[in-house]
Formats: C-alpha cells, sequence, structure tokens
C-alpha cells in the first residue's frame, strides 16, 4: 500500500500513516510517498521516492536498513542510478494510458522489459494497467503490477482488486511454481 498524500500537514500525514498501518495490520507493507521522516514516525515499511527526489543512499544515512526504498523510474538509465545508490526496488511507468499522466505517451511493456534488463532489483510497472495485462507485464520482466484507477476508481473496488489478484496468481500457475519469489506480489 503506498500512501500518497501531497497535500496534507506533516503531522496530519504521521497520523493517517499510523492509522493506516493499525488497518493493514502486519501482512500489507506501507510505503510513504517521499516523506522520510513521515515514513520513519509512523511505523512505515518503506519510502518511495520521486527520480528527482533525494537518493536512496541519502535516505540509508537517515533510516539506515529500517526502511525499504523505492524509486519512481522512467528509463533503464534510471533504473540503473537507483540500484547504483541502494534502491530496494523501482516503480516503472508510465507503462499505459493513465489518468495520472494526461497529454504523456505511454512506452508499455518494452519500457518494463528495457527496465528489468539493466536493472538487478525488482521492477514494478505502474501506469493504466488493467487486470488482463498482468500477464504481459510479468512475462517482460515486472516483479509486480502497482495499481491506482484501476481499483480507486472501480464502481466495485474490492472486486477490481480482486480481478488484480486473480490475473497475479493465474501468471504465478501458469508457470508451475517455477518462479521461486515471484509468488511474493
Amino acid at each position: 500500500m503506498h500512501l500518497r498524500e501531497k497535500d496534507l500537514a506533516g503531522g496530519t500525514l504521521v497520523e493517517a500513516a499510523r492509522e493506516l498501518r493499525r488497518a493493514l495490520g502486519g501482512g500489507v507493507v506501507l510505503l510513504v510517498n517521499e516523506r522520510i521522516d513521515v515514513a520513519l514516525m509512523s511505523g512505515a515499511d518503506g519510502v518511495q521516492l520521486p527520480e528527482s527526489g533525494a537518493s536512496p543512499r541519502d535516505v540509508r544515512v537517515l533510516a539506515g536498513d529500517r526502511l525499504l526504498i523505492g524509486r519512481s523510474v522512467h528509463d533503464a538509465a534510471g533504473a540503473e542510478r537507483a540500484a547504483g545508490q541502494g534502491a530496494d526496488f523501482v516503480l516503472a511507468g508510465h507503462v499505459f494510458d493513465s489518468r495520472s499522466k494526461p497529454g504523456l505517451a505511454p512506452r508499455g511493456s518494452a519500457l518494463v522489459r528495457e527496465i528489468a534488463r539493466a536493472c538487478p532489483i525488482p521492477v514494478i510497472a505502474i501506469g493504466g494497467i488493467m487486470p488482463e495485462r498482468v500477464s504481459e507485464l510479468l512475462d517482460a520482466g515486472a516483479w509486480g503490477v502497482a495499481i491506482i484507477s484501476g481499483i480507486l476508481a472501480a464502481d466495485d473496488p474490492e472486486a477490481a482488486a480482486r480481478r488484480y489478484r486473480e490475473a497475479l496468481d493465474a501468471w504465478d500457475s501458469s508457470l508451475g511454481g517455477a518462479n521461486g519469489d515471484q509468488g511474493q506480489r
């Protein structure tokens, strides 16, 4: 779960993150967008950094190994930099047409393939992903997918989330259990 609230004051965001952490329990990873201080104070599991934000190396100075560190990237060079600076994973996008990136051309599964080949850390695809495209992205080398509007804008968010889970499980099953830790999505 990625908490991304750019307009909340720090104290309010810490409380929101703490409440979300309690509601999620221990079985779901909670990432806070960009705010390292909020992630540390709230007991979140990690922080998601924008490509132009603080470097993963600098976050390690503050957080040590306490936080997972993700970095948003838009090409293979950015992914290689993120890995070299100590990021644990990258979010690669935007892959398909997305409401959050109006007017910008999507890069398709080729972007994921390019980044996955160049990057030694897990690649999470993001941007306009629908359940029927999940296997395409996993086949391209994505470790997982990040979903926003596909669930939040759905008439039935629970059913939409279930369809994504089913798509991930179907891909895992098609490998006959041969994909090792991939089942941790």
